[in-house]
């Protein structure tokens, strides 16, 4: 039987559930193993399967399995087994993990990029939209990925403040990843199909329920080395249950502080007061926290996408270059004769420094200063590790230290 469908078979076993499929697998090796088991078999199995358990699994038939998998095909939908390699091992460690992931768009690399979940609640306030918005932003620029639930409020400006700062984002739906819920964000499904993934647990054609939102907040905090709680009104709310996912799972929790008045902040001043979530004090602080765990190709990209220096295009042929190269050291070789004849006028003051930047920062902005402007050179000049380089970057811009313009860092204002 082909491990596709053996997996497919097995996910779609509805009263079985995550955890104890999760089980199955560990205990039996294999979805293959799993099908071929017997009633006695699967009785004496380790993970003590209820008699439920075991009827599920001795039913064989693989009609509804085929279906789904004639459907993804049809709809250029990805299926993507816990047994793959593309299937991100940061999910797979969770307690619960899902069997099947199905996938629309383009597929990010989980375990070489880290990834922040933002959500919040439906009923966002100006302010809670404005500070998504801008943690989906500063994510995306340090080239990180930003994982929602594609929900009104907080959820759908997260992926826009991705989206706008061309960085990628993924939407982790409680229905088939072909039904768009809700459907006001027909528009948005279109656009994180272009730049990032639609993914979800369920097969196509899926409807959503409100029993299936549970269960997908535990993938957007299992994908995640962290989720930020934008704004939850109460203890009943999705950002709260992902919230608690994410406690269960050892990832990190921040809330994002508001007023003591406001009912949205309630419950995110609640888990700051309570200790279980950090203050966000800014979007800085995530890129601060994570940004080295991103690998220095991942890095460089970011880079490049902020500062509009892509690689030019290669030459068409050897000699192309060897002229174009010699071009270069002649134009170089007049500029310097052009000087030895020209009055050399007075050099103008250098701007101090602001004040209070670390060593980091501070060399960072001196190489700026003296002409460094490009990703490379700056990353060579420092003498620091590529990550940590984007990191202080970002949060040198955020501070109006640094600026960019048509492409290159220059200087900010103080």
């Amino acid at each position: 039987m082909p491990s596709r469908l053996s997996y497919v078979w097995l996910s779609l076993k509805r009263g079985l559930g995550s955890r104890t499929a999760a089980e199955v697998l560990d205990a039996f090796g294999s979805p293959e193993a799993v099908f071929a088991a017997d009633r006695q078999a699967l009785t004496a199995a380790p993970c003590e399967l209820r008699k439920t358990h075991v009827d599920l699994l001795c039913d064989k038939d693989t009609s509804e399995a085929e279906q789904v998998i004639r459907s993804c095909t049809e709809k250029n939908i990805q299926i993507i087994t816990i047994g793959d390699s593309a299937y991100p091992d940061r999910l797979r460690a969770i307690p619960d993990p899902p069997t099947v992931l199905y996938v629309r768009g383009r597929w990010p690399d989980f375990d070489s990029v880290p990834a922040v979940a933002v959500v919040g609640t439906r009923k966002a306030t100006p302010y809670g939209l404005k500070v998504a918005d801008q943690i989906g932003t500063t994510l995306a620029r340090a080239g990180m990925i930003t994982v929602s639930g594609m929900a009104l409020g907080n959820d759908g400006a997260a992926h826009r403040g991705a989206l706008k700062a061309g960085g990628l984002t993924v939407a982790v739906l409680a229905g088939g990843p072909d039904v768009c819920y809700p459907p006001q964000h027909r528009s948005l499904m279109g656009d994180i199909l272009l730049m990032g993934a639609i993914i979800s647990e369920y097969p196509p054609g899926t409807e959503p329920h409100g029993r299936n939102y549970h269960q997908r907040n535990r993938i957007i905090s299992g994908l995640s080395v962290a989720s930020v709680i934008v704004e939850a009104s109460d203890w009943r709310s999705g950002a709260l249950i992902t919230a608690r996912h994410a406690l269960d799972q050892g990832r990190d929790v921040y809330a994002v502080p508001g007023p003591i008045d406001a009912p949205q902040s309630q419950s995110c001043n609640e888990l700051i007061a309570k200790g279980e979530a950090a203050l966000l004090t800014s979007p800085t602080v995530l890129v601060r926290e994570y940004s080295g765990m991103m690998p220095e190709q991942a890095v460089q990209q970011a880079f490049r996408r902020q500062t509009g220096d892509y690689p030019k295009p290669a030459a068409k042929s050897a000699w192309e270059d060897i002229r174009r190269r010699e071009a270069q050291a002649e134009q170089r070789r007049a500029a310097v004769e052009k000087a030895k004849t020209e009055p050399q006028a007075s050099a103008p003051a250098e701007k101090p420094l602001p004040e209070g930047l670390n060593q980091d920062e501070t060399h960072i902005v001196t190489l700026v200063r003296d002409g460094v402007s490009t990703p490379e050179e700056l990353i060579d000049r420092c003498g620091l590790a590529a990550p940590r380089v984007m990191s202080l970057v970002t949060m040198l811009e955020m501070d109006g230290i640094l600026r960019r313009e048509k492409g290159r860092l220059i200087l900010g204002t103080w």
